[in-house]
């Protein structure tokens, strides 16, 4: 990982999880001087165990890193976020899916909150490196002084996807001790170093959507005007059946979906046609395609008077590598050329590119096409 003196203070993001509490153990344990830090972003009252069963925004997790820290002996502070993160991620979340397009709220959070304000307080408390508990590893090249962000080693665990928007100057702050280290070492790490929550399970859901699940979360705050029902159509114009908001389905969604066709399990959502409020759905083979236009991207080294790269490229967080040539365009635009169709390439998610191990960079996917199309 980055090279750290020991005379360093270091800022370390607790969530109250097991990830970040072994993180801020082993830094101590190591000999640095640690601070814990943990981000308030949504209303605790809201945030109850009844309603998202203990997971991550909840009061039990900010209490658990506070008592993380009394056991490793570390200051704990907290930062009130909720504001910035109902602006830039909650509000976000909600107006993509009207759009029409499927965000992924942790590239958000992790590209316009979490950084931006862990290294905000890291300068007020005189700590020059924040460490966080994600997968990645933050790699110092030694002739370049480069910092380069990896893959972890354990592919399960991996996160290095939701970590593309970091740019050179955050990674040359960023320690990510665990991006080394498979799970199951961590949670041994934990029960060593005595911490309660060492067992703990891991969030696995959208922070803030609770048991009524996005499609309600999303009702509450949209009026009805917003969101209104149309048909739903193949791509010849037939009308096989009715839906009840277009926020309500994502490309490949076969679930749910209410058709009037004998073959209806063969029906896939395919796309959009929001100027007319149809839904357009068809077989499985309508969701392959080897081109698509990304927007926003950001590149974590220089490209500069670079035109077109060959890589490999996650259309999701899951999603298996795909080789493809990238074609750079301006205003931070760039097509995306697959050598092989993918499966339900979809607006408003995050494509990140890799070259071996290493990210060097990503994007949203504004659509399917070429520049031209």
């Amino acid at each position: 990982m980055n090279t750290i003196e020991k005379s360093e203070k270091i800022l370390v993001a607790m969530s109250g999880g097991v990830d970040s509490s072994v993180t801020a153990a082993l830094l101590k344990n190591q000999g640095y001087d640690v601070i814990g830090v943990h981000m308030q972003l949504w209303d605790h009252g809201k945030a109850n165990v009844e309603r998202f069963g203990g997971r991550c925004c909840s009061l039990i997790d900010s209490q658990d890193a506070r008592r993380v820290c009394d056991k490793i002996d570390i200051p704990y502070y907290v930062i009130n976020a909720q504001d910035v993160f109902m602006e830039k991620v909650v509000d976000y979340f909600v107006h993509e899916y009207i759009q029409q397009r499927t965000p992924n709220p942790c590239v958000q959070c992790n590209n316009q909150i979490k950084f931006n304000y862990l290294f905000q307080k890291a300068d007020e408390l005189g700590c020059t490196k924040v460490a966080t508990g994600h997968y990645a590893q933050v790699i110092q090249d030694i002739s370049s002084g480069i910092p380069r962000l990896l893959k972890a080693v354990d592919p399960q665990k991996d996160q290095s996807y939701f970590l593309f928007g970091l740019t050179q100057k955050a990674l040359q702050r960023t320690v990510m001790p665990l991006g080394g280290i498979p799970k199951m070492m961590v949670r041994k790490l934990a029960e060593e170093f005595g911490l309660a929550v060492a067992q703990k399970a891991d969030s696995q859901e959208i922070c803030f959507i609770g048991e009524e699940g996005y499609k309600k979360f999303i009702e509450t705050r949209v009026s009805t005007g917003l969101r209104p029902r149309g048909v739903i159509q193949t791509k010849d114009g037939s009308i096989v059946g009715e839906h009840e908001g277009l926020y309500r389905y994502t490309i490949g969604q076969k679930k749910g979906l209410q058709l009037s066709v004998k073959d209806a399990e063969n029906y896939f959502v395919t796309g959009f046609d929001p100027g007319r409020q149809v839904l357009v759905v068809g077989p499985e083979s309508d969701l392959f395609h080897k081109e698509l236009m990304a927007s926003h991207v950001n590149w974590i080294n220089a490209t500069d008077g670079l035109h077109s790269i060959r890589c490999t490229a996650k259309i999701r967080s899951r999603h298996q590598e795909s080789a493809c040539r990238l074609t750079f365009f301006e205003n931070q635009t760039i097509h995306v050329e697959f050598d092989e169709p993918q499966r339900a390439i979809t607006p408003g998610q995050a494509i990140v590119f890799y070259d071996a191990d290493e990210v060097l960079g990503g994007g949203f996917i504004d659509r399917v096409g070429s520049y031209n199309s």
